[in-house]
């Protein structure tokens, strides 16, 4: 595992520090775009403080390898079509439409990555549900689809609000949690199963 080599490299026990707890800190900077080498002035507090010196010997340790994580594929990506406008203009052409499920939990690479690649032809069709958004412990930010029609101003909005899977009891209790919230437009979910068991709502101690 490369952190735990970085760590090691660095002298900082695993007993003390996670590299679990590491790796999920490096990958939520490379989600928010942030370099091994820019990290180290975001980072507050003792363990982002470790984790910026783990990050650019993991970086380091990837570099002389010829790899890269999962996360880079994304970043690196980003970096080459900002470094190489002509690479990003072939890709751009190449993909003349992009359909994207789950928009409400793409995070800030994927929702850059995408807006780069579509720029070019401006046929781009998300599908998501900012009430649905459950990912933000990974990086997704619900906003993207929110500020969708801001980004693309001709875009057509189709609600589809008619749900197969759950019963109208599950749907109008889900409803009116989620219409106290202001932050985003707020679907009126309906099925044809009318009716369904009432919801139980059971105290579980700690």
């Amino acid at each position: 595992d490369a952190v735990k080599e970085a760590m090691g490299n660095l002298n900082i026990p695993i007993q003390k520090t996670s590299p679990h707890a590491v790796r999920s800190t490096i990958s939520g900077a490379k989600n928010e775009l942030i370099s091994s080498l820019e990290y180290p002035q975001y980072a507050r507090g003792y363990f982002q403080e470790i984790v910026a010196k783990i990050y650019i010997e993991y970086q380091k340790i990837l570099e002389r390898n010829h790899a890269l994580d999962f996360d880079d594929l994304l970043l690196t990506s980003i970096k080459l079509f900002q470094r190489e406008p002509e690479v990003l203009t072939k890709y751009q052409i190449q993909f003349q439409y992009i359909l994207i499920d789950e928009y409400q939990d793409t995070n800030p690479a994927q929702y850059l990555l995408s807006k780069y690649l579509a720029n070019r032809h401006k046929n781009i069709c998300v599908v998501g549900d900012a009430s649905q958004s459950i990912y933000s412990f990974r990086g997704a930010d619900f906003r993207n689809i929110v500020n969708f029609q801001k980004d693309y101003s001709s875009t057509k909005v189709f609600n589809l609000e008619q749900n197969y899977r759950s019963t109208q009891n599950i749907l109008d209790a889900a409803h009116g949690i989620i219409s106290k919230n202001k932050s985003h437009p707020i679907l009126k979910l309906w099925t044809e199963k009318e009716g369904g068991e009432k919801i139980e709502i059971t105290e579980i101690s700690n």
